[in-house]
């Protein structure tokens, strides 16, 4: 990029909410209708005493390196080398969503009636004539201006603006009052006063139950898989590697807004975690299918079956990949759901190596108490006693082995639900109820 490119000045000081900025932008683009890519935010809207208010206007960035470009499996993003605008190809899409978890900014939107995603185009028609985009010019009051930004510049902290290394076309006016002013009257206890709400889950079980099958049986079938490499007469059978196999590819299809286009999400292997995974899984699949359907006598049926088993491997590193991408307020920590811990203990179990499999899942346990020590575990307690249990009896070596595959199995259904509890990726939104409480000392 060059060393100074267009950008957003945005000056809390000036900013009153009065969303001129989000009206414009859609009389610009949607007709009038309001097209969700700009939001006006409020930190503090209940007012609390002890607590300053502040308005932010926020879009698109438009990054020097944008997340969702690099995330995004099907490649829909693209910079336009014109403007700058990092821009959305919608005939592109899937719908699948990691867009917006993956950017900090929650910039892309979800369509749901459509099945796409979309997001601020920084109206790059109107830059292309040489006007400014429609929210700036729109701004009654200069909160929210057009102007230059060098990449030597550092943004001020400001309320629900994340601190990011991703270029954002962005400059934030340093703010001249405290979020926290000295109150006049004491105020009222946090546990008391109503708080700045914390936005609504981009990631619930409910609404990622596919993913949660995906994650799941994906990376058992790995562990399956390489078993019966090592130990043939423990080998799944073609009909098993298929129904699984399919049960998981098809649960994630059903999860993308526009599932036709799935075949699109191998077009970003280069950059997406996403497009990784999903490669792996297809090779996972192909690879043993083949191996176990061309006649032995042509001395390819081996190799083939160590080429699926190594797109087995692949493919639990790069579900871990898709998620320590996204972005979160705590630090990213080893957690038990990880695919690769959980196909390795499977593995262990499957060929019967027993200490290695004792010392995987007391691992993992104790993983599982140091986040509910934490307080940052999403299982219950009784749920984490449950889950160590069934790894403990899987453990035991009197146990038929698809026995205790089984249990392990429902173990890692368990964990690997805590780990997608556990993700709430950064937002503005998240950003401001935690500020507003750290505001408060809660």
């Amino acid at each position: 990029m060059p060393e100074a490119r267009h950008a957003f000045l945005f000056d809390g000081e000036r900013c009153t909410g009065c969303e001129a900025c989000r009206i414009a932008c859609g009389m610009a683009n949607a007709g009038g209708a309001d097209t969700g890519w700009r939001r006006v935010l409020t930190f503090n809207p209940r007012r609390h005493p002890a607590l300053a208010t502040r308005h932010l206007s926020l879009a698109c960035n438009h990054c020097d390196d944008p997340a969702c470009l690099a995330g995004c499996p099907a490649a829909a993003y693209r910079r336009d080398p014109a403007t700058g605008a990092v821009l959305l190809e919608q005939t592109r899409c899937l719908g699948c969503r990691y867009c917006s978890w993956v950017c900090p900014y929650d910039a892309p939107r979800f369509d749901a009636d459509h099945g796409l995603m979309a997001k601020c185009t920084w109206c790059e028609t109107r830059l292309r004539a040489g006007s400014e985009p429609a929210c700036t010019q729109a701004c009654p009051t200069g909160a929210l201006s057009w102007g230059e930004r060098t990449t030597a510049g550092r943004d001020a902290p400001y309320p629900g603006v994340p601190s990011t290394e991703l270029g954002p076309a962005l400059v934030v006016v340093p703010s001249r009052r405290p979020l926290t002013p000295p109150p006049t009257a004491p105020a009222p206890a946090a546990a008391t006063f109503p708080v700045q709400p914390p936005p609504a889950r981009k990631i619930t079980l409910t609404g990622e139950w596919g993913l949660l099958v995906f994650t799941t049986l994906l990376p058992a079938l790995a562990a399956w898989w390489t078993a019966g490499l090592l130990l043939p007469e423990r080998a799944p059978s073609l009909l098993a590697l298929l129904g699984l196999g399919g049960v998981a590819l098809g649960v994630s299809w059903g999860h993308l807004g526009r599932p036709l286009r799935a075949w699109r999400a191998l077009a970003n292997l280069r950059r997406s975690w996403l497009s990784r995974e999903v490669a792996a899984a297809a090779a996972l699949v192909g690879l043993g299918a083949a191996s176990l359907l061309v006649p032995a006598s042509w001395g390819v049926d081996r190799p083939l079956g160590w080429a699926a088993a190594l797109a087995g491997a692949g493919l639990v590193v790069a579900i871990d990949g898709v998620y320590r991408a996204i972005p979160r307020l705590r630090p990213v920590r080893l957690h038990g759901g990880e695919a690769t811990l959980g196909a390795s203990f499977l593995l262990a179990v499957l060929v019967g190596a027993w200490p290695v499999a004792v010392g995987l899942g007391l691992g993992r346990s104790m993983l599982a108490l140091r986040r509910l020590k934490a307080g940052e575990g999403s299982l219950p307690g009784g749920a984490v006693a449950v889950r160590a249990s069934l790894m403990a009896v899987a453990c035991l070596p009197f146990l038929p082995w698809s026995a205790a595959a089984a249990l392990a199995l429902l173990g890692e259904a368990l964990d690997r639900g805590d780990l997608l509890l556990g993700l709430e990726p950064v937002s503005p939104e998240l950003l401001l109820a935690r500020q507003a409480m750290a505001g408060l000392g809660t």
